[in-house]
């Protein structure tokens, strides 16, 4: 009996330890995040739709990440870069031959991002399996604002820090897998597609050669200018 009991201990043992240690190798820290682009502004022309980019991809390695966004055919160029290490955020803007470069510090409030004053996230208890990650969902309440109340997932199982630091949902410890959000003035929803772990080069996360350094109210302008 006592032998018997002894197995039992040592197999619940053997169990957990084996949770615990497929949890730990599903979690992942360096790889990429594939999203799909849609526009909600339904009031947009069809034929500037069909030039705006309909995929992002985003790299990430040592908690520092990097993506980039390509419209109207190639012409335009957006890259982000956020440096972990060093707390900052670079945006690589290049039109035609033309290349800038603005930094933020990684916790300022973003040029880019819209701001949701009075942001409310309400916890659901619902997990569902986004490209194989588990995801918690959430409830973004707007009041005051004519913005609808919708949903977002995210997931722990990605590990990169301070993922949200310059978007609405910085309160999120976790990384967004479907969302809504208004970069560059435009609405806008990305759902996660794929997601890979893969080897990700340093390198990718250096700033090229040739791009020129300006100041917010440039970078501001810039971005107004290719809104019009």
């Amino acid at each position: 009996m006592r032998n018997r009991l002894l197995i039992i201990i040592l197999l619940v043992f053997i169990a957990l330890y084996s949770c615990e240690k497929k949890q730990q190798k599903d979690r992942i820290k360096e790889g990429y995040i594939e999203y799909d682009i849609d526009y909600l502004d339904e009031s947009m022309d069809s034929f500037m739709k069909g030039l705006l980019p309909k995929k992002m991809v985003i790299k990430f390695k040592d908690n520092n990440t990097i993506n980039k966004i390509e419209g109207f055919s190639g012409i335009v160029s957006f890259t982000h870069i956020q440096n972990y290490r060093e707390r900052k955020n670079i945006t690589l803007v290049k039109v035609l031959n033309k290349k800038y470069m603005y930094i933020e510090k990684i916790n300022d409030k973003s040029l880019f991002f819209e701001d949701l004053p009075g942001l409310k996230i309400e916890e659901q208890d619902t997990i569902i399996e986004i490209c194989g990650f588990k995801s918690k969902k959430a409830k973004i309440v707007l009041p005051d604002t004519k913005i609808k109340p919708f949903y977002i997932y995210y997931t722990d199982d990605i590990i990169i820090n301070n993922v949200n630091a310059q978007t609405p949902f910085k309160s999120i410890d976790g990384v967004l897998l479907e969302f809504q959000i208004k970069l560059y003035d435009m609405p806008m929803k990305l759902t996660a597609k794929k997601i890979q772990a893969a080897e990700i080069s340093s390198e990718d996360f250096e700033i090229p050669e040739g791009y020129e350094s300006i100041n917010k109210k440039t970078m501001a302008e810039i971005i107004d200018l290719l809104k019009q």
